[in-house]
């Protein structure tokens, strides 16, 4: 009996090998070092803001999800503009406005009435570190691209474990010290990640590029408007819509159920399971197409509408966790792989529009939806529309022949 067990950690070794043969690409594990730390305090940023309008400011959560929507609005706006500038004249040029920006804003936003922080949240939201884009668009040069799905769900799962870290330290922050003082220290993380950004300059082209090749501001006549990039933004609006709603109908379902404390649990869960789904997401033989991933992300997001108590649905929430990490990266790839890189800042920049304004319409979604027909509804309702999303861009990509040529 004891050999068994070397036996299978021998298995269990060559199954995720994929990864070590990722992490051992010359440049990646400090991309993804510099990536993860980036996105803790674009996780922090919400939760602060939320804190400080409610328990500085006094007003409600209303006023409080008006800042946050300025700042998503800023990001989604801006986010395709800002592929087209790195594209056109490099990270490090495009990275000098974010760092002015990040200091100026975070360090006077404490101290503004609710009006000014308003404005200051948009600008802060537009000129954000690109961490997401510029940590994908790096990674679709410097990993082959048989290896690119692996390198992609790696990077999915270290967003999740960002995820975890960054409202729990946002929230420790303002609930130790205070909201002022947690606003400083995010926008002090800002400059940081955007500093680190620009001092490791990870390569977005597979040739270097001092902009005067003939294109160079163009993409070399390459469009970016390819029916990959169209089909990979339909179904990241709709996964992340599914995700945002999801968030928001597990809350107000253990409210009602007067089980808040259980809130943290379950959602923590329910992050695990993206985790589990995007590890073997990366190493499956094939790439499953996202549309499919869409699908399957509706179909067992649906269950949750009947699902009581948080045991429950905490079960519930880690089964459609499985196919958040995976959607995503499968999104990211079939970005990478549908255009040309001469214009992969500009079409990641459109993804990344597309899975802000999903996330942003989720919420609002979720909210009425459940004032309409109760805290289960927003389950059934996104989980229908993710199964719809995901057979209609099934079919487009059927009736437009899109066969990606990734493995």
């Amino acid at each position: 009996m004891p050999p068994a067990v070397p036996e299978r950690a021998t298995a269990l070794a060559q199954v995720f090998r994929p990864y070590r043969d990722v992490l051992a690409v010359r440049g990646v594990v400090l991309l993804e070092l510099v990536g993860s730390l980036g996105r803790v305090p674009l996780f922090m940023a919400g939760i602060v803001c939320v804190l400080h309008v409610v328990q500085t400011l006094g007003l409600g959560y209303g006023p409080a999800g008006l800042v946050g929507a300025a700042a998503t609005v800023g990001t989604a706006v801006s986010s395709p503009w800002r592929g087209r500038v790195v594209d056109r004249y490099g990270l490090r040029r495009a990275l000098v406005p974010t760092v002015l920006a990040q200091a100026a804003c975070w360090s006077v936003a404490p101290f503004l009435p609710y009006a000014g922080l308003l404005v200051v949240s948009f600008v802060a939201g537009a000129l954000g570190p690109p961490v997401f884009t510029v940590v994908r668009q790096s990674l679709a040069v410097v990993v082959p691209p048989e290896r690119r799905r692996t390198a992609f769900s790696l990077d999915a799962v270290l967003v999740e474990f960002s995820y975890m870290v960054g409202p729990a330290a946002g929230t420790a922050i303002a609930l130790g010290f205070s909201t002022a003082v947690a606003m400083l220290v995010v926008g002090a993380a800002q400059v940081v990640a955007a500093a680190a950004l620009f001092v490791l300059d990870p390569p977005l082209r597979s040739a270097p590029d001092d902009g005067r090749h003939h294109g160079a501001a163009t993409g070399g006549g390459h469009r970016v408007w390819t029916s990959a990039l169209l089909l990979a933004m339909a179904c990241a609006f709709a996964a992340d819509l599914v995700l945002s709603a999801t968030d928001i109908g597990i809350v107000a379902r253990l409210r009602e159920e007067g089980a808040v404390g259980w809130t943290g649990l379950v959602l923590a869960v329910w992050a695990a399971g993206s985790v589990v789904g995007g590890l073997v997401h990366g190493v499956l033989p094939r790439a499953v197409p996202p549309w499919l991933l869409v699908a399957c992300l509706g179909v067992a997001t649906v269950p949750l509408t009947v699902l009581h108590g948080p045991l429950a649905l905490a079960l519930g929430a880690f089964v459609a966790g499985l196919f958040c990490a995976p959607v995503i990266s499968a999104t990211v790839d079939l970005v990478a792989h549908g255009v040309h890189e001469s214009v992969r800042g500009r079409a990641m920049g459109w993804h990344a529009a597309a899975t802000t304004v999903g996330a942003a319409a989720g919420a609002p979604l979720a909210g009425a939806v459940g004032d309409a027909g109760g805290p289960g509804a927003p389950f059934l309702v996104v989980g229908l529309l993710g199964l719809g999303a995901g057979a209609v861009t099934a079919a487009v990509a059927r009736r437009t022949r899109l066969r990606p040529r990734f493995p």
